[in-house]
């Protein structure tokens, strides 16, 4: 779970000045309110289309579906808003402009990176380089410009039922195409920043606080 809270504006929480328990009230509204429309420029802005450097490919859609607002709550005389994504996987991809988290396989010495002829056309994989799906395998080093690297060629099996029994018996089809990458690790850059999404939200809630009469020193 990642959380990107709002404790106030700049600490504006620390600065607010005659403070009532009606205003918190107000003030919490105002953070669920900032937060599900946070969560849901998230989804929409930084979630759809393709990737670039601020905005993240969806593939499966489970990221963007976990993106939601968090409730708001008051401790005291701070209240706290924020935005939830609940997927492991998404820690990599939200962090502040120039966070790269690197990746490295925990329990195998190669990372494998699925190819295109082992995802579907919407980039998820269509199986794991040992899953078994894709009949007889073998490596080959391929070069480019700079360097070198083991690649993973196979094909895909076609099940069929056969015999009295009906068992299923798995054919191989097709000419062997390069599947995965095999790497030591990968470089990922974060693409959802919270401090871009902040500086949009910030004048909204400045504006919403004097609207309830809340003055900020």
């Amino acid at each position: 779970m990642i959380e990107a809270t709002i404790d106030g504006v700049d600490g504006a929480a620390a600065r607010i000045k005659k403070i009532t328990p009606m205003m918190l009230q107000q003030i919490r509204k105002i953070f669920l309110t900032e937060a599900a429309d946070m969560a849901g420029r998230i989804r929409t802005d930084q979630m759809t289309g393709g990737t670039t450097g601020t905005k993240l490919r969806v593939r499966s859609g489970r990221l963007r579906a976990s993106v939601r607002a968090l409730p708001s709550v008051i401790m005291g005389e701070v209240v706290k808003g924020g935005v939830g994504i609940g997927t492991v996987y998404g820690r990599v991809h939200v962090g502040p402009v120039g966070q790269e988290t690197i990746i490295r396989p925990k329990t195998k010495k190669w990372l494998t990176i699925p190819l295109k002829a082992a995802m579907t056309p919407a980039g998820v994989g269509r199986g794991s380089a040992m899953s078994g799906v894709w009949g007889d395998t073998f490596f080959k080093k391929v070069h480019y410009i700079g360097g070198s690297a083991l690649m993973l060629f196979g094909r895909r099996m076609s099940w069929s039922k056969s015999g009295r029994s009906g068992g299923s018996m798995g054919k191989t089809r097709g000419q062997a195409v390069p599947l995965f990458l095999l790497v030591k690790q990968v470089k990922i850059p974060s693409r959802v920043h919270p401090e871009l999404i902040l500086a949009i939200a910030r004048p909204r809630l400045i504006l919403a606080f004097k609207n309830i009469g809340v003055k900020l020193a």
